[in-house]
């Protein structure tokens, strides 16, 4: 039988570490696979995605995606009444001019004061000592353990969802003996690993926020 329309095609060699995947018309996967010395009867194999196939009299023959009528040359028939894009009610906003505290306040939900460094770093230290992380991917387990506890604190204890960067390194940059630009590159490695969330300002500053079963880990 010979396949019409979109095709897929996939070879995969695991022992040569090799995987290849081709989608696209018929005809043209069929050149690329000349291209790639593995037309014809060669290895791998290629299925119809949303098309027919013939066999040898030129018959079509409905693939399991496509419905009798497609196969015949109609157009898919889809159900319910035809869309109406004018129906759908805009929503309109600028990037960045979202107001997270006006939006708040319409919720009855209201934020408390971001906290200064000063008092976080009094919060802080009545938590001490701390004890590193176990997690063996952890880099730095202790100052991991202590950036855990300090935006826990910002979380749970102030209400606040994210806390900027500047102020994360004013508390923890003297302790950690890093500047500002070491810190920042940890934090974006932490935020690489999936321990924390960074969020981009509209004022060319980022934030960070922690992800909640990070700050279960112990």
């Amino acid at each position: 039988m010979r396949l019409d329309g979109p095709v897929r095609f996939r070879f995969r060699d695991l022992e040569a570490d090799i995987e290849v995947l081709i989608e696209g018309d018929a005809a043209w996967v069929e050149n690329m696979r000349k291209e790639l010395g593995i037309s014809g009867d060669g290895p791998g194999y290629t299925v119809p995605i949303h098309g027919t196939f013939r066999n040898n009299n030129e018959e079509t023959i409905s693939s399991s995606n496509r419905s009798r009528g497609d196969a015949r040359g109609g157009p898919p028939q889809r159900p319910g009444p035809t869309p109406d894009p004018s129906r759908i009610p805009p929503s309109i906003r600028d990037i960045g001019n979202l107001d997270i505290e006006s939006e708040f306040d319409k919720l009855g939900v209201t934020l408390g004061p971001i906290p200064s460094a000063e008092e976080l770093k009094s919060a802080l230290s009545e938590l001490e000592p701390f004890e590193p992380l176990e997690e063996a991917s952890t880099e730095l387990a202790l100052e991991e353990r202590v950036l855990q506890a300090l935006m826990e604190i910002i979380v749970r204890t102030h209400g606040w969802p994210s806390i900027s960067e500047s102020i994360l390194f004013e508390v923890l940059g003297s302790r950690f003996s890093m500047d500002s630009q070491a810190f920042g590159k940890w934090l974006r490695r932490l935020w690489k690993q999936g321990r924390v969330e960074r969020v981009f300002g509209s004022n060319g500053e980022d934030a960070y926020a922690p992800f909640p079963f990070w700050l279960e880990k112990e």
